[in-house]
């Protein structure tokens, strides 16, 4: 199997049984993907679900007429809804074994020591939305994404690693893709969400100790200090929704959300979420 498959399938399994320690973080994520609906009406997109330990399904489902679920683990997906007992809600639409980047095979042949051809610099923006254009029945009226853009740059390391001349080309790429996809599907006058760890105790180890009112000012600083994952400060990300030739013709408001702690039981994470608005008609 492709080793970057192989990579998030872990992810998914050293995480599969952390219900209880997702509590906090799994209320903020539903409350963010209960905004914006119509009940009865209103069809929710998840990519990146995983276990859907991050996800209080029948909240959701209060809130949301459908609610699709995307990942590259399939295993994952089956285990998360039948553990909250929804394993045959047909309101519940599964799609497991999706390479959301559209160019897995081509990264795991990424090496350290040769050049990247310039075209797969471009599939890895375009790709994304062609993949999956006829792959899920969209667009829809909330999409999220969820702790899933720093596992796409993380996949970027793996292949070529941080000192490869073109790194920052690439990890740009892969984000230009996954924002762009994210957008694509969200219907005219509809939400996205983008969720994103930014940092971890494993670099800074006060996260725990820090007053949830100063976690913003504090998560700043780390900011203006480069302590943060490649490719993911919330301000970028926000200018990109601008910026993009792309996604500022499709967006009309960007919200850059208070962050919060989400403990993953070996570390803290502190978290960030932006909410847009994608343009009427």
């Amino acid at each position: 199997m492709n080793p970057l498959t192989n990579l998030q399938i872990g992810y998914n399994r050293e995480s599969q049984d952390s219900w209880e320690l997702f509590s906090a973080h799994r209320r903020k994520v539903t409350e963010l993907l209960r905004s914006g609906s119509v009940p009865g009406s209103s069809r929710l997109c998840v990519l990146g679900a995983g276990n859907a330990n991050d996800l209080d399904l029948r909240a959701l489902l209060q809130a949301h007429r459908e609610v699709h679920l995307v990942d590259l683990d399939a295993e994952a997906l089956t285990r998360g809804v039948a553990a909250q007992g929804l394993a045959d809600n047909p309101a519940v639409h599964r799609y497991g074994g999706i390479d959301i980047t559209g160019m897995l095979d081509a990264m795991a042949a990424w090496s350290p020591f040769t050049m990247v051809p310039a075209a797969d610099l471009a599939a890895c923006v375009e790709q994304p939305m062609q993949s999956l254009r006829s792959v899920l029945p969209g667009p829809f009226d909330v999409v999220a994404s969820t702790t899933l853009l720093s596992q796409l740059i993380i996949a970027v390391v793996h292949g070529v690693g941080e000192q490869h001349p073109q790194f920052v080309e690439l990890l740009q790429a892969v984000r230009a893709g996954h924002l762009r996809l994210l957008t694509h599907l969200v219907a005219p006058g509809g939400v996205g969400v983008l969720i994103t760890d930014v940092v971890s105790s494993d670099s800074f180890p006060g996260l725990g100790s820090v007053p949830e009112e100063a976690l913003p000012s504090v998560l700043g600083q780390l900011i203006r200090e480069r302590n943060f994952f490649h490719g993911v400060n919330p301000a970028v990300l926000a200018t990109l929704f601008r910026t993009d030739p792309v996604l500022c013709s499709q967006v009309e408001a960007v919200e850059l959300l208070p962050p919060w702690r989400w403990n993953l039981g070996p570390r803290l994470y502190a978290v960030c979420a932006l909410r847009l608005r994608r343009i009427q008609g």
